[in-house]
């Protein structure tokens, strides 16, 4: 009895012991407002004392000089703080988490070191529109940091200086831009959440070490760089869902190395052209809800030797897979086809997967032909098709099982009529079904056959498709298929209709010796033209164009909604024919044309742009040749002078040779005497005249 009592006791201790531990910690500590317990935390992992806020204002932090120092978990929402000082919590130094998710915070300021044990920081929800550098800093423990859905626009370099966390959420911001080496001070990172933000591209060298989550999911993105993920793992998952990459980023993901799971899903791809993905290091694939995905081509999927699942569900346009498509992926052991809107499903898909365990192709658009009979065995999912005749459903099961012989079937995987613009291509995949071997051929709209491999100038066809290239507009017509095996044949037609481009050529400006042509571009499906032009001449009011082997041309540039040229050189009077042409390759579609008549040589001088010289020339020879008379005039008197001038001085010398023996014995004799000889030049031939002046003043002298 007393053991019986005593085991009581014990048991009523332990309950008051575990309602102790439920009840309110430190009671005089717990301030208002304020929920203080000790509960189990997840974050921390075991039970830890904790404390809840809500509703206190921005003076009000001042409390937390009254909370125990033994708290571990400290919860604040709901309340109208905006600035966040971490000095604020150093009496709180053994603090494990803190959570600060919807205050309207629009500032943090201080550092970690007053919390050395923080492990985990939540910051979601508020208003911290940039992150300054070095705002989070000095924080030895901190594993998690969450600042998802605060519209962040703008993360400064070395803002996270953080060298144990693990888990950053950026998740539902306005990110637009992420740099190289982004991260390159968070060493230890695992999990990185960058979804719903506004991402257009992913530059290199952004994720420099392994990690275990990406998600960059719900953004803009366009273009990976080839090396956005250069030599990183995953061995989580890498999701790239909801984005807007139009064609499989191969180059990049091939650098990607090893990750667990890829998810593409809800992009904007078309097809899954050859070689779309290639060779990546992936176990599970996901490229569902794709809403313009409509055709899977052959080896789509190649060499994928590491691809254990495969879903390609959930894709609304997506109605034939080639049985191809798949190339060396022995490990495949779940293929998922299913609510897409497969018209058929053939059995050479499987051919290199031995290893599908699992196939699912339930709510699609199959036709009931005895080819899909092999489905029977290999699917448990319930699959209906539709009859050809009247297009009633039938249970996969009601079918025939699978025979030697098969009507030929043409899949309709091209539309009876195909619009589209000129200077573009058209291709057309006919696919048909039956037993046995089906021989398909391809005839022109003139009748034409064309064998599949072969080419007929600008119309080829490759594995059963109908490519036209660089589409004319004597293109348009019908283009039939032909399948035909033993039991029969089935043949399927496409109407073609080229669209013209509604370019027109208008004259700006006609003159004797130019020419400005203008045109509109607001349909244009390129950006590089040729514009040709010849010589054209009339006669009997017929326009007949000269016979110019090299017709002249001129290539160039335009822009998107008008462009104009100038061609100089012209004659006048002459009619000339312009076209403007799309060059592709060897081959010049003509898309305007139009025919103008230069102006008479006269026009530019009427209008003063050109001027007549002749005037101008006759007055210069007019004014040269009495230029001319008047120096030879002047030349002729300035010769006589000169003659005169010659004559008076040998006068002159014969005068001075009678009076030079006395001057001499004159000069001997006396020292001061000193002899002068004046010449004297003069225009005048009167100052000549008086000889017997000069004879005196000689004598004198």
């Amino acid at each position: 009895m007393p053991s019986l009592l005593q085991h009581c006791l014990l048991v009523v201790a332990g309950v008051l012991g575990a309602l102790a531990n439920l009840a309110v910690v430190d009671p005089p500590s717990c301030p208002d407002l304020c929920v203080c317990r000790s509960d189990e935390e997840q974050t921390v992992g075991r039970r830890a004392k904790s404390i809840t806020c809500s509703g206190i204002g921005q003076g009000e932090l001042s409390m937390m000089s009254h909370i125990s120092s033994t708290v571990e978990v400290l919860r604040i929402s709901n309340t109208s703080i905006r600035r966040v000082d971490f000095f604020t919590f150093r009496r709180l130094p053994g603090l494990l988490l803190l959570d600060l998710n919807s205050n309207g915070i629009n500032e943090i300021a201080g550092t970690g070191k007053t919390l050395p044990k923080l492990r985990s920081l939540d910051l979601s929800g508020n208003s911290l529109h940039i992150i300054q550098p070095y705002s989070f800093r000095d924080f030895p423990e901190l594993r998690s940091l969450d600042l998802s859905a605060n519209g962040l626009h703008t993360i400064s370099p070395s803002c996270f200086l953080l060298p144990v966390l693990r888990v950053l959420d950026l998740h539902h911001n306005r990110l637009s831009v992420l740099k190289a080496h982004f991260f390159a001070d968070t060493p230890n990172l695992q999990e990185v959440y960058l979804a719903s933000n506004a991402l257009s591209r992913i530059p290199s060298f952004v994720f420099e070490h392994n990690l275990h989550i990406l998600d960059l999911s719900n953004n803009h993105i366009m273009r990976l760089e080839d090396s956005a993920f250069e030599g990183i793992n995953i061995s989580g998952h890498l999701n790239l869902a909801q984005n807007a990459l139009r064609r499989m980023p191969n180059t990049a993901l091939k650098r990607l190395g090893h990750v667990q799971l890829l998810v593409l899903d809800a992009n904007l791809f078309h097809v899954f052209d050859a070689g779309a993905i290639v060779g990546l290091s992936v176990r599970s694939l996901s490229v569902s809800n794709h809403r313009y995905l409509q055709l899977i081509h052959r080896e789509a999927f190649l060499n994928l030797i590491d691809l254990e699942e495969l879903r390609i569900r959930g894709n609304p346009a997506l109605t034939y897979v080639h049985p191809q498509s798949l190339v060396n992926s022995p490990k495949l052991r779940i293929l998922d086809l299913s609510n897409n809107s497969l018209i058929t499903l053939e059995q050479e898909l499987l051919q290199g997967t031995p290893e599908v365990t699992e196939l699912r192709v339930a709510n699609n658009k199959f036709i009931c032909h005895c080819s899909l009979s092999w489905l029977q065995n290999m699917t448990q999912d319930e699959v209906f098709c539709s009859q050809i005749n009247d297009g009633s459903l039938l249970s996969l099961m009601q079918l025939p099982h699978a025979s030697s012989s098969c009507i030929p079937y043409i899949i309709p995987l091209f539309p009876v009529s195909y619009h589209e613009t000129i200077g573009n291509n058209a291709s057309f995949h006919c696919r048909a079904l039956g037993k046995p071997d089906v021989k398909v051929n391809w005839f022109l709209k003139t009748g034409q056959r064309l064998y599949n491999g072969k080419c007929a100038g600008r119309f080829c066809v490759a594995d059963h498709t109908l490519t036209v290239h660089y589409l004319h507009n004597d293109d348009s017509g019908s283009y039939k298929c032909v399948a035909r095996n033993e039991i029969g044949e089935d043949s399927r037609s496409v109407e073609l209709h080229v669209r013209d481009i509604n370019v027109h050529l208008i004259p700006l400006s006609i003159t004797s010796t130019f020419v400005t042509l203008s045109w509109n571009m607001s349909s244009s499906v390129s950006n590089s033209y040729t514009l040709r032009y010849e010589e054209t001449l009339k006669e009997n009011s017929d326009i007949l164009t000269t016979t110019v082997p090299n017709y002249q041309s001129v290539t160039f540039s335009v822009g998107l909604k008008m462009h104009s040229y100038t061609i100089h050189g012209l004659k006048p009077g002459t009619t000339y024919s312009f076209s403007l042409c799309i060059q592709r390759e060897e081959y010049t579609l003509v898309i305007s044309t139009i025919s103008v008549t230069t102006r008479r040589e006269s026009f530019l001088l009427t209008l003063g742009i050109e001027r007549s010289y002749l005037s101008v020339i006759l007055i210069s020879v007019v004014m040269g040749i009495i230029l001319a008379t008047c120096i030879t005039f002047c030349g002729l008197r300035c010769w006589r002078q000169r003659l005169k001038l010659q004559q008076q001085s040998a006068q002159l010398r014969k005068s001075e040779s009678g009076y030079s023996g006395r001057s001499i014995l004159q000069s001997s004799s006396t020292h001061s005497d000193m002899a002068f000889i004046t010449y004297i030049s003069l225009t005048d031939d009167t100052l000549f005249a008086d000889q017997s002046t000069e004879s005196n003043l000689m004598g004198f002298a």
